[in-house]
């Protein structure tokens, strides 16, 4: 990714994302493992950048709030390849992080909950039932897919420059 063609969409990710980029818990989403060695925090980063840029090709006019799901869609803030719950990680990681969200970041809106819920379908028990559920569900799987076949590293400089802004907001 050429980081100088970016800026326009890394601007207005920064704008749509900075206050949630900047909460601890949300940086805390840099210690647990989601993907291999990648985290879950650089996964988030990665799959709601992408969901903002599906949004403004499609001129989605919700793009804000479908961004900040995307961003917090796996904010369940455990390491799951060592903690086991009673629920399989597929069923049971998006409603704790629906959970975490509504205690520690804000209500979400009703899409946004459907599209945390519903992300991991066809595997989950919630259909998708918006436009940003869709999404997220689709471009989740993508950045998971590229995650585990380490072609997210090109997100890298990317991510970097997100971390190095959002740290001077």
């Amino acid at each position: 990714m050429d980081i100088l063609n970016e800026q326009k969409f890394i601007d207005r990710y920064l704008e749509y994302t900075s206050d949630l980029l900047t909460n601890e818990l949300v940086d805390s989403m840099k210690s647990y493992r989601h993907h291999r060695e990648i985290s879950t925090h650089f996964h988030s980063v990665y799959v709601s950048y992408n969901v903002l840029k599906a949004c403004e090709k499609y001129n989605i006019s919700s793009a804000r709030e479908i961004t900040r799901a995307a961003l917090l869609h796996d904010f369940y803030l455990y390491e799951w390849y060592t903690e086991k719950h009673d629920e399989n990680h597929i069923f049971y990681h998006p409603k704790e992080s629906v959970k975490n969200i509504e205690k520690y970041i804000g209500k979400l809106s009703a899409m946004q909950k459907n599209m945390i819920l519903s992300h991991m379908f066809p595997t989950s028990r919630v259909m998708p039932k918006y436009h940003g559920s869709w999404l997220l569900t689709y471009i989740d799987k993508r950045c998971a897919t590229a995650d585990y076949l380490k072609l997210s590293k090109n997100f890298i400089p990317v991510y970097e420059e997100i971390n190095r802004r959002s740290k001077n907001a």
